[in-house]
């Protein structure tokens, strides 16, 4: 992750504890948590980090968006990060999961 302007950079091994899926319009948003297992102490402006992806209608994957404490933050996700992320989002039925 980084903080905007490349500051406070790191690489973060995600280990991912779960996820909730909620249908907002035409919109799936799926918010991820996870520990990020190489870092022992956040960087300043960061307490809980969580990820949220949000899919289209047609179920395509639009955006993944760094959250702290539940809320957009001034970090971002590397590209291995999102990679990370989405390997683990194609794990995840999203149509199973909205029936719910």
């Amino acid at each position: 992750m980084y903080k905007y302007g490349f500051t406070n950079y790191f690489e973060g091994s995600l280990h991912f504890t779960g996820h909730d899926v909620v249908q907002v319009g035409p919109w799936t948003n799926v918010d991820i948590s996870f520990e990020i297992d190489n870092l022992e102490i956040f960087p300043e402006g960061l307490s809980e980090p969580s990820a949220l992806a949000v899919y289209d209608g047609n179920g395509e994957l639009q955006e993944i968006i760094a959250h702290d404490e539940g809320v957009d933050c001034e970090y971002k996700f590397t590209d291995k990060e999102k990679e990370q992320i989405n390997e683990y989002l194609l794990n995840i039925d999203l149509k199973h999961e909205n029936e719910e």
